[in-house]
């Protein structure tokens, strides 16, 4: 059975810089506000004619090149966005026209900010069963278009970015080679808990209203269009199931936590990261986090987070990385690599 490994990554945020005093101009809140409960500084947001797919082209070209192979190497496209270029169809077959990959298959999932996890999880089964050669797997949002600013919005709106990563997962060359045998996606943990599913959702537009027409001006004026979060849930819920997840990925592969290199997890919101640590009693200085510059990304936040681990070095050759990553749903999930 080959093994897979990650070959490349690669990201790519908006130019346009965000502060939270520009955030302040949008809403009624406050850069203290926003610092205390979130530790977010900044983020990046998209221009009005940039679309997800737009954002996953780039990132997903950076991968390609930092795997050393061709656009037309790829068999298999995997994407995760929850902000996608049009209701229908799904948002991984415009991104599949912008790379020339027509003819290739194409899955567009949705399992928000584990999308990473989940995809990573595909690929590594594909090409384990030798389906495939090489998976592009690439999570991108847009949700700055998804801002509302009202008193029941602003607890998410304040947190919100834009920005793609992408990976490229292949086959070793040679299984028996000792070098490529230590690269490899190790394992990943994957779980959801649908009973949760409206402690974060967006009620419409949706077949479950009660009603025929797709979307009405009701839902728009009672902001069912937008995000709503039952944020102590969410927030107790992450640190939970994140910490977990952790623990369950060590305990798989009878790991202790000082035989991880790099901890990369869903950059959700500094407060919970720094609860996850606490809790798991991690190492603060092993573990990546890029919040404060990007604000939470949904799905994007995890990709965009290892490369850049990887590009500033902390990540080095030989390196056991642990991500882990929680979002609506609820999913959660951990992937541990050998870098």
């Amino acid at each position: 059975m080959p093994a897979a490994r990650i070959l490349g990554t690669g990201h790519y945020v908006p130019p346009r810089v965000v502060t939270n005093f520009d955030v302040m101009e949008m809403m009624e809140t406050s850069n203290e506000f926003i610092v205390e409960r979130t530790g977010v500084l900044r983020r990046r947001h998209a221009e009005p004619d940039v679309g997800a797919s737009d954002l996953a082209a780039l990132a997903c070209r950076a991968a390609v090149e930092d795997a050393g192979i061709e656009m037309g190497d790829i068999d298999l496209l995997v994407m995760n966005t929850i902000t996608p270029d049009h209701a229908d169809p799904g948002c991984a077959f415009f991104l599949q026209a912008k790379l020339g990959l027509a003819g290739i298959g194409v899955l567009d999932i949705r399992q928000q900010c584990a999308g990473l996890i989940y995809g990573l999880s595909l690929a590594d089964h594909f090409i384990k069963a030798g389906t495939y050669r090489h998976v592009l797997v690439v999570c991108s949002e847009v949700l700055s278009t998804r801002i509302d600013g009202s008193y029941d919005g602003r607890n998410i709106a304040i947190l919100l970015g834009d920005g793609a990563g992408a990976v490229v997962v292949g086959a070793c060359d040679d299984d028996n080679d000792d070098d490529n045998d230590n690269k490899r996606i190790v394992s990943t943990v994957l779980h959801a808990d649908g009973t949760h599913a409206k402690a974060l959702y967006t009620a419409a537009p949706g077949s479950a209203l009660g009603r025929k027409e797709h979307i009405t001006k009701e839902d728009i004026d009672a902001g069912r269009i937008h995000f709503r979060m039952d944020g102590k849930a969410v927030f107790g819920a992450g640190v939970e199931k994140m910490s977990e997840a952790i623990i369950e990925s060590l305990d798989k592969n009878g790991l202790g936590m000082d035989q991880i290199d790099v901890l990369i997890p869903h950059q959700a919101n500094l407060r919970m990261l720094e609860a996850i640590i606490e809790r798991t009693g991690f190492p603060a200085e092993r573990v990546f986090i890029n919040v404060q510059e990007y604000g939470n990304i949904a799905s994007a936040s995890l990709p965009i987070a290892l490369d850049e681990a990887r590009r500033s070095g902390m990540i080095r050759q030989g390196n056991r990385v642990l991500l882990v990553a929680f979002g609506s749903g609820f999913v959660w999930g951990s992937a541990l690599l050998r870098m």
